[in-house]
């Protein structure tokens, strides 16, 4: 094997820790993934890792981000319909994800700048209902709400609330008039969630699934996952634990930074909310992605390092990649190399592997993980056989991995679409093509050997499935922005068409500001939000300009049917929680046969013909705020 897969790439700070012993690795790495046997096993592990983190104060400590560099920025309900397709650009079939709007039957229900709307779609209209908070009637304590799931009529906003260091779960009622009614808000004692790509939420038939991190203080102790319910004004009941001390699994990397990584299930068909919690000690560093049957989560060492007795600088010598099934069964896991780029990394293939694109070193998907991650020019691809997950930890074999070529610059980008898996590089909120390479490379994951690098004229912004032999590439070149349509043929990836838009960058960077709707032929009908103006990240204050419609033909030729605009007028929401789009503010839309744009506080319908778009109706969802 490769250094790739023989040793992670290491910081270039240079050390001056005292070194750890062997002995000291040894004493707080456990060798098979288990519980702890006691409450006082787990305690004196704690104090274990506090009483080294003390020895080494006057040395500074092991290295936390050394070398890093950093972004700027800032009764049951009714089962669903399963006949109303989604329309959330998901990930996964059968995983529906949090997201801005979501359909309901004959209602779209959006969630902007704290508030809840809802918009009924009538026959060729769009008529304005309601407009709520998102938050509890007379609870002041304000959270940032970011992502919203239906099941059946009830509807689930998440949020994180700072004020009590705790996602927050509001659910609220959809009634036959698109009237809204706060039903509940629970939180989850967790610490911030938020991720550049990422959501924190998924909805698997009536569970809804988080994953929340939980990092140990410098003091030793462990604050377990807990609930409490909102009662009225800013009062809430005690917190309850969903989780016990005996119930964490030891950590089986060596860290001094311990975060308690937790799964949490919630069933939405009970007739009480009720919660329940796996969790796991291990080092900060995480990427999670979620299958039909199983949560999988990639812990790697990430910023930390540390020096050791012989005085070589070391990390902990593995990731591990944990799976966790949905059902409450056992989890299983198994040691690796590397480190995903982001969620879309990893995919459970039918065939019974978990098919993972590694890094040498990775950041994992918290808060501006991905952008940190650099792929130096080597990638690999895992394929790890599901029936090897178990409590011993397995080591994959080098046969397990097939080194890769990739990018040397640039953000990285990759998707598996089928059983191919594309990557690439570019910066998505910039406009300077520069920023990532010009190629992109294609490989099937049943023949790793044959990968093919193909030379575009931009770099690598985005990448989305068309269907299951197609994909889109997006990128900047010096004009503007560039699209370009890949065939996945079983003898190789064949470029298609390109098409460009001078002097344009995308208006959303999460994978929820794209949708395809396929036709049936191979083709179909694509929007993507479009933004004209503005430096990078200026998405996040002045919304999309306008969402760009485009025509695929069966052969994957593309064709501009234009676009549907954003009005210029500013309007004073009076808003005062969650006040910034961190998640965007446009979304195109297809349902039921119609075509629909969100932007801002606007929602349009237009009229899809074979060589336009042409708008029918428009209206603004945001009543006068009293």
């Amino acid at each position: 094997m490769t250094g790739l897969l023989l040793a992670l790439v290491i910081s270039a700070c240079p050390p001056e820790r005292r070194a750890l012993t062997r002995e000291e690795v040894e004493s707080i790495t456990f060798t098979r993934l288990e519980r702890f046997s006691s409450e006082a096993e787990l305690d004196a592990h704690l104090a274990q890792v506090e009483a080294i983190r003390s020895s080494l104060a006057t040395g500074g400590g092991p290295v936390i981000g050394c070398g890093g560099e950093h972004a700027d920025g800032e009764p049951s309900p009714q089962p669903p319909d399963e006949s109303e397709p989604s329309i959330t650009n998901n990930q996964e079939a059968g995983v529906d994800e949090g997201d801005i709007v979501k359909a309901v039957g004959d209602w779209f229900v959006v969630l902007r700048r704290g508030r809840l709307f809802t918009v009924r779609q009538g026959e060729g209209t769009l008529e304005p209902v309601t407009q709520v908070d998102a938050h509890a009637p007379g609870f002041t304590r304000g959270s940032w709400y970011d992502e919203m799931l239906v099941y059946g009529r009830r509807i689930v906003v998440v949020g994180y609330s700072y004020s009590v260091d705790a996602t927050e779960i509001g659910l609220f009622r959809l009634d036959d008039a698109g009237g809204l009614t706060h039903e509940a808000t629970h939180f989850l004692s967790s610490s911030d969630y938020y991720s550049t790509r990422n959501y924190t939420s998924r909805l698997v038939g009536g569970t809804l699934v988080f994953y929340l991190p939980y990092p140990l203080s410098s003091g030793g102790t462990v604050s377990l996952p807990s609930t409490r319910a909102w009662v009225r004004g800013n009062e809430t009941t005690a917190w309850h634990p969903i989780l016990s001390r005996l119930e964490v699994f030891k950590p089986v990397q060596t860290t001094l930074t311990p975060v308690l990584h937790t799964v949490v299930r919630c069933d939405l068909d009970a007739a009480e909310f009720t919660c329940t919690a796996s969790a796991l000690m291990a080092p900060v560093s995480r990427t999670f992605y979620v299958s039909r049957d199983a949560v999988y989560l990639w812990v790697s060492p990430g910023f930390e390092w540390w020096t050791v007795e012989d005085g070589t600088r070391s990390t902990a010598l593995d990731s591990v990649v944990y799976r966790l099934p949905l059902d409450g069964g056992e989890p299983g896991a198994l040691r690796a190399r590397g480190a995903p780029i982001d969620q879309f990394s990893l995919r459970q293939n039918e065939d019974g592997h978990l098919d993972a694109l590694l890094v040498a070193t990775g950041q994992g998907d918290s808060m501006w993980g991905p952008e940190l991650t650099r792929g130096d020019g080597r990638l690999a691809l895992l394929r790890a056989p599901l029936a090897a997950f178990d409590a011993e930890l397995r080591v994959l074999r080098a046969e397990h991995f097939t080194v890769l070529p990739g990018p040397v610059t640039g953000t990285l980008q990759n998707r598996f679409v089928g059983n191919q898996v594309l990557w690439g590089s570019g910066h998505a909120t910039s406009k300077d093509p520069s920023r990532g390479e010009n190629a992109v490379w294609v490989t099937d994951v049943r023949l790793p050997l044959e990968v093919h690098r193909l030379a575009l004229e931009h770099s690598v912004t985005r990448l989305e499935p068309l269907g299951s032999t197609g994909a889109l590439v997006v990128g900047q070149d010096e004009l503007g922005l560039r699209l370009s349509t890949l065939a996945l043929t079983e003898g190789g990836p064949v470029r298609r068409d390109s098409l460009s838009r001078p002097g344009a960058t995308q208006g959303e960077t999460r994978s929820h500001g794209f949708f395809f709707k396929p036709d049936g032929t191979g083709g179909g009908v694509m929007g993507l939000p479009v933004r004209m103006q503005g430096g990078a990240w200026s998405h996040l204050k002045y919304g999309s300009a306008e969402v760009s419609f485009l025509r695929v033909d069966a052969g994957l030729r593309l064709s501009s049917l234009g676009a549907l605009e954003a009005s210029t007028e500013a309007r004073d929401d009076g808003c005062t929680k969650s006040c910034t789009d961190w998640y965007g503010n446009a979304r195109p839309i297809f349902y039921r046969e119609r075509v629909f744009a969100l932007m801002g506080y606007e929602l349009i319908e237009a009229r899809v013909t074979e060589s336009a778009v042409e708008e029918s109706s428009r209206v603004s969802y945001l009543q006068p705020v009293r």
